[in-house]
């Protein structure tokens, strides 16, 4: 079993050189608008991955490697903290907002960067409760990629976007992010689904022992 985390995902994003991403120096949320298992059914959920098959009456620790799973934990308010500090949220609205602060050391492989970075996040499925069982999420662009330069910020920003003389770009307010993740769901870009799997249950990784592992905590 392989564990993923939108965490890493999103670090991957903004420390891989790619300049076409929707950045703030302050964040545009804060967690009162976080939302966690009143929006996202608590369990664990994997990524789509054809061909892998999981036993779901055997404990997560017996699933094959080609499951991609992540757990979200029962008491989730939404709000995750990674161990150097920095925090990652997921927000409501349509589509909702997933919101990631980054803090890279001094002695990074890059220099010294602290920053906001936004990915798009649609229910495709809901459960009777109207939580999502099925989830989509997807890195909120500048703009069109470039056909000559896919990696560098676009020609073209959406509307309410300003492009950074040094990469990347700033929303005019929230709602201009938002409709940039709107926009940037229509693209062709690689926007995994995760599924929903079923609850915890006595045998699984404990959920404290999951989020150490992922070097993250709720509270």
């Amino acid at each position: 079993m392989r564990r993923i985390s939108m965490l890493a995902v999103a670090a991957a994003l903004f420390l891989g050189g790619c300049e076409n991403f929707v950045v703030s120096e302050k964040p545009w949320f804060s967690a009162e608008q976080a939302v966690g298992t009143r929006a996202v059914r608590p369990g664990w959920w994997m990524e789509d991955a054809p061909g892998c098959r999981v036993d779901l009456d055997a404990p997560n620790t017996a699933w094959p490697d080609c499951a991609k799973t992540v757990l979200a934990p029962s008491a989730w308010k939404g709000v995750l903290w990674a161990l150097d500090g920095t925090e990652h949220m997921l927000t409501g609205g349509d589509p909702m907002i997933a919101q990631y602060e980054f803090q890279t050391s001094e002695t990074a492989a890059v220099p010294s960067q602290h920053a906001y970075l936004y990915f798009g996040v649609a229910a495709l499925e809901r459960d009777a409760e109207g939580r999502a069982v099925v989830l989509r999420y997807w890195p909120t662009l500048c703009g069109p990629p470039r056909r000559d330069r896919p990696a560098a910020v676009t020609r073209r920003p959406w509307p309410g976007l300003s492009v950074k003389r040094e990469g990347g770009c700033v929303a005019r307010d929230a709602t201009a992010l938002r409709r940039a993740a709107e926009r940037s769901r229509a693209l062709d870009t690689d926007a995994p689904t995760l599924r929903w799997l079923r609850d915890w249950r006595p045998g699984d990784q404990g959920e404290a022992d999951w989020l150490a592992d992922q070097g993250i905590r709720t509270h």
